[in-house]
């Protein structure tokens, strides 16, 4: 369900230069926004105190927190939460949003910024460490789904990465540059000012009619109208493509990804 098929157009060019995984280096580039520009991008909505190390127990387990994140590397097993805490408040005072770059992890402070590799294919993202968990021993951070979707890491469930903090203007330059979140409403606006075609929402594509249709009917039941099927021959293989739209307004756009949020579909916008 996770095949790429995406018309090669102006509008695709314009996704990959706001939503493209970015790797970065370990080496920090020279500071060159004020301390005014980091703290506006970044937008801190923590508001517990941090500056002291805590201790906590989940489940008869104790932690304690690190007082600093400089320097901090790990590899281990990542994981991703969704729709089920979409909404709800975070260890550090925040409300946790599914489409935005975050992270769950048992020690380190609130906020810290981590650079999370998926180490399977390469593919790279800046989080924001915001809650606690996950709670499990084999595993060492939870994404949210934003960030799970940009390391490629929904349709496993699970993998292996490599994490590593990041100063903050390390972070405010890669979400200056990127978007926050892989679904942000000045994501969709930005498109539409730029591109006056049709625009419609790609949510899988099978080389079988019968997955197709099975998904279509899958997303209906959410409440999701202007759900089609397309059909397409390409290297002489048939692609049978699930599409919803056209997506006119930004209201019937948060509609529409606000119901499909409790499903692990790859969504891409597409201009038509």
């Amino acid at each position: 369900m996770h095949f790429h098929l995406i018309k090669e157009n102006l509008i695709l060019l314009i996704l990959i230069s706001l939503i493209s995984s970015c790797a970065l280096q370990n080496n920090e580039p020279k500071p060159t926004l004020s301390t005014k520009e980091v703290a506006s991008i970044l937008n801190d909505g923590c508001t517990i105190n941090r500056d002291r190390k805590e201790r906590y127990k989940i489940n008869g387990k104790r932690y304690k927190t690190l007082s600093s994140s400089r320097g901090f590397k790990q590899r281990g097993v990542a994981s991703w939460y969704g729709s089920d805490f979409n909404g709800k408040l975070t260890a550090c005072g925040e409300r946790y949003n599914m489409y935005k770059y975050t992270a769950a992890h048992k020690t380190l402070p609130l906020p810290t910024y981590l650079n999370v590799q998926n180490l399977r294919n390469g593919k790279s993202v800046i989080v924001k460490v915001n809650d606690r968990g996950p709670f499990v021993d084999n595993r060492i951070i939870d994404l949210s789904y934003a960030a799970a979707k940009k390391v490629d890491m929904l349709s496993q469930g699970t993998t292996f990465v490599k994490i590593t903090a990041v100063s903050e203007q390390v972070a405010a330059h890669a979400m200056k540059k990127n978007n926050r979140g892989i679904f942000s409403s000045s994501l969709f606006e930005k498109i539409v000012l730029l591109n006056k075609n049709k625009i419609v929402l790609q949510i899988g594509a099978f080389t079988e009619e019968k997955g197709a249709r099975e998904l279509k009917k899958k997303v209906e039941k959410l409440g999701v109208n202007s759900v089609f099927i397309t059909k397409i021959r390409s290297a002489r293989t048939t692609y049978y493509r699930v599409r919803i739209g056209p997506i006119k307004t930004l209201k019937s756009y948060e509609s529409v990804i606000s119901k499909l949020a409790s499903l692990s579909l790859d969504i891409n916008i597409i201009s038509e």
